[in-house]
């Protein structure tokens, strides 16, 4: 028997499925205004400095001889205050040789989301899923109102690097409880919902930054979608997935009671305690030799699965460069920054609707070969290349739980998470080599960049397998199945399996 099978009878997509889509919404919010604020918050205002070089004082002198004029340092600018009256720039005078602080700051929100991405993928699967959301809501909320009243760099990285952190965790938690609540057919709605919610995000946060055009106010309106997180709290439930897979059934029965109830169903007797308590026996009993293979070194001791698993990282790692990268360079875009902004956001809702009535009938795996493709022609756009980049991630966000079993899925995709900080970490810089780099060669250079790293990805994907229509894996064993080209056959006839597949 399999927990689809439970789902079927109590509602793949009820109203207590809804509820939790809509919770997945609003921390989707949350997250994603945090990930936006350098977009504007370190944008480098026009400033009055004349035709000379922009970081050096000249002194004029007065002598009727013939001694040169001479030249110093210059760390303070004048500037346009006519688009924004504050930004971290002018009061931290993040310029000149203080200039790399502008990408050290953004880079301290993804290095945050790496730290996140690793404390979700270890609790989740350790403590269950709602307590650690509780206690990265809290935290965030904590920390998205604390940073509006930072006054020196060091105090912002440190709020930037706990708010990427928080923020991250609270989203994967949501969306793995989400995740393992939907049946089979919905799991892609949930991707595509939650990356429209990403959008949307976008598109408000861009007018909170043009209606405030102080930080302080910008970042405090971006803290907003933490008091609907405490609502939250009262309608997240513990995934019964992960209660069952620890042996905790009575749980499990409860929280399958209420979803039945909300969605005007009920549990048959068959798929009670008894029922819940045989499936977790199954799974135990289909790890290697008899044992329970649930251990994060049993998902890299079979030489496939680490090696899918390598590759699935490798992907992580160069989409999320291009993705962030892409978003933060419109910050060194000439032209408006409030239009830039709110047209990549545009494209990206449409890129999340109209890729995603394609994903369900091509699969996955060439929806992302296809997407980084469109991403190399468009790349001289840099906006049109976001528009394809945001396609795969909301491919990956689908692919990824798709690959791990049961009991390891919080770890897996919060490693996934975990491991795209590292491209993301690095987006910051590459997307300002620009301002390192002068002259032509550094005004393509970031495109280069993020085009090699599209078409790496492209070539990775063929070695993944494709997950369209089929089941979650429970165990260790049908994650090594995967990708096979009779594993439904092998599935089905081998007599280890029977327990797990009957």
């Amino acid at each position: 028997m399999k927990f689809d099978d439970v789902l079927r009878e109590i509602g793949e997509f009820g109203l207590y499925q809804k509820r939790l889509m809509f919770l997945l919404c609003v921390t989707t919010c949350s997250v994603i205004m945090q990930n936006i604020s350098p977009v504007f918050t370190i944008k480098i205002p026009k400033h009055r400095n004349g035709e000379y070089s922009e970081c050096t004082l000249y002194d004029v002198m007065e002598s009727d001889g013939t001694e040169n004029r001479t030249e110093r340092a210059c760390n303070d600018w004048v500037f346009d205050k006519s688009v924004f009256t504050a930004t971290l720039v002018t009061e931290l005078n993040l310029v000149c040789q203080r200039k790399m602080y502008r990408s050290h700051s953004s880079m301290m929100i993804f290095a945050g989301k790496f730290v996140g991405a690793f404390l979700n993928s270890m609790g989740g699967d350790y403590f269950g899923r709602r307590r650690v959301y509780t206690f990265m809501m809290l935290a965030l909320i904590g920390t998205s109102v604390g940073i509006v009243f930072v006054s020196n760099l060091p105090a912002l990285m440190a709020f930037r690097f706990m708010a990427g952190a928080f923020s991250t965790g609270s989203y994967l938690c949501t969306y793995v409880i989400t995740l393992e609540i939907l049946g089979t057919r919905y799991r892609r709605f949930a991707s595509i919902v939650s990356k429209c919610a990403n959008s949307f995000a976008m598109l408000t946060g861009t007018l909170f930054a043009y209606l405030l055009r102080d930080w302080h106010h910008f970042q405090a309106a971006l803290a907003s979608p933490g008091i609907f997180l405490f609502i939250g709290y009262f309608f997240i439930p513990e995934s019964p997935r992960w209660l069952v897979s620890k042996g905790r059934h009575e749980e499990a029965q409860k929280v399958l009671e209420v979803v039945a109830r909300v969605n005007g169903r009920s549990l048959p007797p068959r798929f009670q305690i008894e029922a819940l308590a045989s499936m977790a026996g199954a799974r135990a009993a289909s790890g290697p030799k008899g044992k329970q293979g649930f251990s994060l070194l049993s998902l890299f001791r079979v030489p496939r699965l680490l090696l899918r698993y390598t590759f699935l990282y490798f992907c992580w790692i160069l989409v999320s460069m291009t993705n962030y990268g892409l978003m933060l360079n419109v910050s060194n875009m000439s032209g408006n920054i409030f239009l830039n902004f709110g047209i990549m956001s545009a494209l990206d809702l449409f890129s999340v609707i109209f890729f995603a009535l394609l994903i369900e009938r091509v699969g996955r795996r060439p929806f992302v070969v296809g997407a980084v493709g469109l991403d190399w022609i468009t790349r001289g756009l840099s906006l049109g290349g976001r528009m394809c980049v945001t396609a795969v991630v909301s491919a990956l966000y689908t692919l990824s739980p798709e690959l791990f079993p049961t009991v390891l899925r919080s770890f897996g995709l919060g490693s996934c998470s975990m491991m795209s900080r590292i491209g993301g970490v690095a987006s910051p810089y590459v997307a300002d080599l620009n301002t390192y780099v002068m002259g032509t060669f550094g005004a393509v250079l970031p495109q280069m960049v993020f085009g090699a790293a599209g078409l790496l990805t492209a070539v990775i994907m063929f070695f993944l397998p494709e997950t369209r229509g089929r089941h979650l894996p429970e165990t260790v064993r049908d994650a090594e199945l995967f990708g096979r080209q009779q594993a439904g056959r092998k599935q089905r006839d081998d007599p280890e399996d029977e327990a797990v597949t009957e």
